[in-house]
C-alpha cells in the first residue's frame, strides 16, 4: 500500500526516480520527518525509510530540510537499487539475529547417528563460539564496540584481524605449561565458524552478497604450536608402572588414598635390619576403597567398571584402536579368526570396526590377541549378549559415559605415581597434572601403539590398516617423535660433553 496523501508533505521526486518509485517525502505521522519512499520493481515491495545522517541526526523536520533529505534520499535510493539489481534482500539483519538462526539451522543437523550430521557436543561447541563472537562485538575496549543490534551488512570486512587479540586479552589464561590460552589452533576454528555463519546466513539468505564477507585473518599455526598441543605418549617404564598398580591395585579397588580426606594412607614399615621401624617408601600402605563395605551393588558395579576399563587399555594397546570406536564396540564387534588363519583361536579374535562407529566411516577388521581380555570382560559383565555393548554401565545396559573413561584413567595414573591430582579439580570436573609435563590422555595408548610398532620393525602400511589412518599421517606422526628423541639425545650429549669439561679443568 502506498503513503497515504494524509501522512505526505512535501513531496520530491528525487532526479532520476521520474518513473516514481523513489521520492523523498515528510511524514505526518513520524512527526514531520524526512522519509523514502522506495519500490521494489521485481517483488512490488514498498518501503517507507526515515533519513539520518551517519550520526544519528535527522535532517531539520520542515522545508528546510529538503536539501538534506535529497543528499541522502538519493545515496539510500541506490544503495538499495543495486541490492535489488543484485538479488539481495533489502531488509537488514542484525548480528544478533544471524547468531540466532545459524544455531537454529545447526541445531536441525544434530544427530545420534554417526556420520550423519553434527554430535550435541560439537553442536554445543558451534553456541559457545557465536556467543565469544557476539561479545567480542559488543566489547568496547578489545572489541568492536557495537550493538549486536547492528546490521550485518555494516560490518566491515577486515573486522575479524582483531579478535586473536580480543580473545587472549580477555580471556588472560595459562595452561599447566604457561602458554596463553585460547591456542592460535582454537582461535583459527572460531574463525571459521564465524565466516560460515556469514556465508550460511548472510549470503545464502541474500541478506549480503558474498563480497561483504569476512575477511580471514592469517593465522599461521606453526608446526611447534601443533607439536606441543598434540597428546604424547608413554615411555616404556610409565606404561609398565600403570599396568603393574592397575593390575595389583587399581582393579581391586586398593587405593594409596584416602577418599574422604585425599591424603596417603602411609607407609609400611621396616621389620628388620638397620631401618627396623622406619617407614618404607617401596611400599605405601593400600585400603580398599569401595563404597560401603565393599559387597554393596554400587561396590559391585565399581569394581567391574575398573577392572573393564583396565582390559579396555589393553585391547587398545594390541589393536590401536581409536577411543571413539572402542567405547561404541559391542560383542557383535568380537568375532572368531577364519579358518585358514594360522594363529592361535585360542589368543586371538577378530576384531570388526563397522563403518558407523569408525572415524573415516570406514569398516576395517583387526585380527589381534584380545581373547583373554575379552573373557574377562565377560565374565564380571551383566551385559554379554551380541547387541550389548562390551563396555557397558553395569547399572543401565548404556555405553560408558566420557566421565567413567576419564576420571578412571585418572585415578589409575595417580596410583602408578605418573600424575597427581590437579588442585583445581571439581567433583563435577577431575583433572590431573603429569609429573613429567607430558599432555597424557586416552589417545596416547593409540599413540604409543603406533610408535613402538615401528620402532618393532612393523611395516608403516600394516600399522596404518590396523589403525585406520593414512600412510601419510603415521609418517608424519613417527617423524616428529623421532625427532623429540633425537633433539633430547642432542641435549643429553652436550650436557654430558659440559660436565666433562667442568670436571676436567
Amino acid at each position: 500500500m502506498s503513503a497515504t496523501p494524509s501522512r505526505i508533505l512535501d513531496k520530491h521526486i528525487l532526479n532520476g526516480c521520474e518513473e516514481g518509485n523513489g521520492y523523498v517525502f515528510r511524514d505526518k505521522q513520524r512527526k514531520s520527518k524526512w522519509c523514502l519512499y522506495f519500490i521494489n520493481k521485481s517483488t512490488g515491495d514498498r518501503h517507507r525509510i526515515v533519513l539520518k545522517f551517519p550520526d544519528g541526526r535527522f535532517p531539520d523536520s520542515s522545508s528546510d530540510g529538503l536539501r538534506d533529505a535529497e543528499r541522502l534520499g538519493l545515496k539510500l535510493f541506490f544503495e538499495m537499487k543495486n541490492k535489488t539489481d543484485r538479488g539481495e534482500k533489502l531488509k537488514t539483519l542484525s548480528i544478533k539475529k544471524m547468531a540466532e538462526m545459524f544455531i537454529e539451522e545447526e541445531g536441525k543437523r544434530v544427530s545420534d547417528i554417526p556420520h550423519a550430521g553434527i554430535t550435541k557436543a560439537r553442536f554445543r561447541l558451534l553456541k559457545s563460539q557465536c556467543v565469544h563472537y557476539l561479545d567480542f562485538v559488543m566489547n568496547k575496549e578489545w572489541g568492536l564496540g557495537k550493538a549486536i543490534s547492528s546490521s550485518i551488512h555494516l560490518m566491515p570486512i577486515n573486522h575479524l584481524d582483531s579478535y586473536l587479540t580480543y580473545r587472549l586479552k580477555t580471556t588472560n589464561e595459562k595452561d599447566k605449561k604457561g602458554r596463553p590460552l585460547p591456542r592460535k589452533q582454537t582461535i583459527k576454528s572460531e574463525v571459521s565458524t564465524i565466516h560460515r555463519m556469514y556465508e550460511i546466513i548472510g549470503v545464502s539468505k541474500r541478506f549480503i552478497n558474498r563480497n561483504s564477507l569476512p575477511i580471514k585473518p592469517k593465522l599461521k599455526v606453526t608446526t611447534k604450536e601443533t607439536q606441543d598441543i598434540r597428546q604424547s605418549m608413554f615411555s616404556v617404564s610409565e606404561y609398565r608402572s600403570l599396568l603393574t598398580n592397575a593390575r595389583e591395585y587399581f582393579i581391586h579397588r586398593l587405593s594409596r588414598f584416602n577418599p574422604n580426606t585425599g591424603e596417603k594412607f602411609g607407609y609400611e614399615k621396616y621389620v628388620r635390619g638397620k631401618n627396623k621401624g622406619e617407614d618404607n617408601k617401596n611400599k605405601p600402605i593400600r585400603k580398599s576403597v569401595l563404597f560401603g563395605n565393599g559387597k554393596s551393588a554400587r561396590a559391585i558395579r565399581q569394581l567391574a567398571h575398573r577392572k573393564m576399563i583396565y582390559y579396555g587399555i589393553r585391547i587398545t594397546m594390541e589393536t590401536g584402536i581409536r577411543i571413539g570406536s572402542l567405547q561404541q564396540l559391542k560383542w557383535s564387534n568380537i568375532d572368531k579368526l577364519p579358518r585358514r588363519s594360522n594363529r592361535d583361536e585360542k589368543v586371538y579374535r577378530l576384531l570388526k570396526v563397522r563403518a558407523e562407529e569408525g572415524k573415516t566411516a570406514r569398516y576395517y577388521e583387526i585380527p589381534c590377541p584380545i581373547a583373554s581380555f575379552c573373557s574377562e570382560i565377560k565374565r564380571v559383565s551383566k551385559f554379554t549378549k551380541k547387541d550389548d555393548y562390551i563396555f557397558a554401565n553395569q547399572n543401565t545396559g548404556e555405553m560408558f559415559s566420557w566421565r567413567v573413561w576419564g576420571e578412571n584413567l585418572i585415578d589409575m595414573m595417580i596410583e602408578a605415581d605418573i600424575a597427581t591430582l590437579n588442585p583445581k579439580s571439581t567433583s563435577n570436573c577431575r583433572s590431573m597434572i603429569v609429573n613429567t609435563g607430558k599432555d597424557l590422555s586416552w589417545y596416547s595408548f593409540r599413540h604409543s601403539f603406533i610408535t613402538w610398532r615401528l620402532n618393532a620393525g612393523m611395516n608403516i602400511q600394516e600399522v596404518a590398516a590396523y589403525c585406520d589412518t593414512s600412510i601419510e599421517y603415521i609418517q608424519k606422526h613417527y617423524d616428529q617423535e623421532f625427532y623429540i628423541k633425537k633433539k633430547g639425545l642432542i641435549i643429553n650429549f652436550f650436557k654430558h660433553i659440559k660436565d666433562f669439561l667442568y670436571f676436567a679443568m
